[in-house]
């Protein structure tokens, strides 16, 4: 702590941590990220060998990329770990583009989405209208502060 420029404090620690795990939270500049272990190439090993592969990584995800086998799980699980939901947008008076959504955090509000799309979005903001699981009914009015469901279909309405 004395490194660290800490000279008088009570330390509380909640929970069984190395000295590295520590030191590492009294240093801002470091951050833990989730990690995904990916096996590529799976179609060219012999079976004994991956069999022994799955028994030692266990929460590994077996993937052939070339072949496209198991592609699609992993970009699910990607976006999972990832913790990212997709956000349809809908323009005035025209059909909502299920195509390209946009991607945003989980948690994220109707003034995140705002912001991310453009700042006068917020300066001129009315309301909003969101069809999918976060609201009771379709279309339903909601401000700012809304939180974002995964799949959702926003329409901003700003002041002209």
């Amino acid at each position: 702590l004395n490194e660290y420029g800490v000279h008088s404090a009570d330390v509380l620690i909640r929970e069984d941590v190395t000295l590295d795990r520590f030191i590492d939270s009294l240093d801002n500049s470091i951050v833990y990220v989730p990690l995904l272990l990916v096996v590529n190439k799976i179609d060219l090993a012999d079976a004994s060998y991956l069999n022994d592969l799955q028994q030692n990584m266990q929460n590994a995800l077996y993937i052939a990329a070339d072949k496209g086998m198991m592609v699609e799980e992993l970009k699910e699980e990607i976006f999972d770990h990832l913790k990212l939901i997709r956000i349809y947008l809908k323009p005035q008076g025209k059909k909502a583009d299920l195509e390209d959504p946009l991607i945003v955090r989980k948690g994220s509000t109707v003034e995140d989405v705002a912001g991310k799309l453009h700042r006068e979005f917020l300066k001129n903001f009315r309301h909003a209208k969101v069809w999918g699981n976060s609201v009771k009914f379709p279309g339903q009015k909601v401000g700012l502060d809304h939180v974002m469901e995964d799949k959702d279909v926003l329409r901003l309405i700003i002041k002209k």
